[in-house]
């Protein structure tokens, strides 16, 4: 699979099995089903990438009033890791953003996740701090930044 060959598209609820099983697979502390559904219903983006007709990974970003674009969760089935998908999520997430005159993007990373901070930094996000037993195991996330643009004063 390369990017040519992958498509991305927006989320529909009839994919919501399928993002579940990629969420379950990646995280051991997995958005329940009921949550994954309610983003479907929150201002912001539910995207999922496919390959060959088959959905592979899926991106979540909520749109905040005060012009956060909040990337919920990014996730690629492990195999099909480290072939694009993950970076053309984020592109596509980050364009919404820009598309919504969101002016920042934000998001939260486990601090051992050494492969999604890298992709991540890729994109030009910066470490701005950390929340402590952020996750039910105990780790910290690190909380990361993205300026897409200069701050708009309301």
């Amino acid at each position: 699979m390369s990017i040519s060959e992958l498509n991305i598209r927006d989320a529909r609820l009839n994919d919501l099995d399928l993002i579940y099983a990629i969420e379950l697979e990646t995280f051991p502390d997995a958005y329940p089903k009921g949550l994954l559904k309610a983003f479907f219903f929150m201002p912001g983006c539910v995207l999922v990438a496919e390959a060959e007709g088959t959905i592979i990974g899926y991106a979540i970003g909520i749109f905040k009033e005060d012009g956060t674009g909040h990337i919920v969760s990014i996730a690629v089935k492990k195999k099909a890791r480290r072939k694009g998908a993950g970076s053309a999520l984020l592109g596509t997430i980050l364009r919404r953003f820009w598309s919504k005159s969101m002016w920042r993007a934000v998001l939260e990373v486990r601090k051992s996740n050494l492969e999604a901070k890298s992709l991540y930094e890729k994109f030009g996000f910066k470490k701005k701090g950390e929340v402590e037993r952020y996750y039910q195991d105990g780790e910290c996330a690190e909380v990361m930044e993205l300026l897409l643009r200069d701050r708009q004063r309301p």
